[in-house]
């Protein structure tokens, strides 16, 4: 898996928070909605909240919302916001960060520099707006049944 369930997660809620920039939406519906245990995605969130991606609102009316435009926030913001950029700076076959062995890379390393390179471009510039589009249809689908 390229993401983390935490990033993940962080994910699919921005992305859900997108599609109802009108209102305050809960921890709990989204768990719902996209089947995330409640208390982990509460801790996402939290955590979202404190880096200031979103805006958190106490009490029975309250909930989240982004703080920024949905097309302002990309996927390496929030890989940023967790710490697993290291996960984009590792060796393929070794368990230590490539720049460790520029003495002597391992066998694939000028490849996997390429394709790292390329995965990091996307996550940087690919936003939440982008990822709406998937939210979109599956809550279309999910009207359908």
């Amino acid at each position: 898996m390229i993401f983390s369930d935490t990033v993940r997660y962080a994910l699919i809620a921005l992305s859900y928070l997108a599609l109802n920039r009108d209102r305050l939406v809960k921890v709990e519906e989204i768990a719902k909605v996209h089947k995330i245990p409640k208390p982990f995605l509460a801790k996402v969130m939290h955590e979202l909240s404190k880096r200031g991606l979103v805006y958190s609102v106490k009490g029975p009316r309250g909930g989240f919302t982004l703080t920024k435009e949905p097309d302002e926030i990309t996927i390496w913001d929030v890989i940023k916001v967790f710490g697993e950029e290291y996960r984009y700076q590792m060796c393929l076959l070794h368990a230590h960060k490539c720049s460790e062995f520029n003495d002597n890379p391992c066998v694939v390393h000028d490849k996997w520099e390429e394709l790292k390179s390329t995965i990091v471009n996307f996550f940087k510039n690919t936003s939440i707006l982008d990822l709406t589009g998937i939210e979109e249809r599956q809550f279309q689908e999910a009207k359908k049944l």
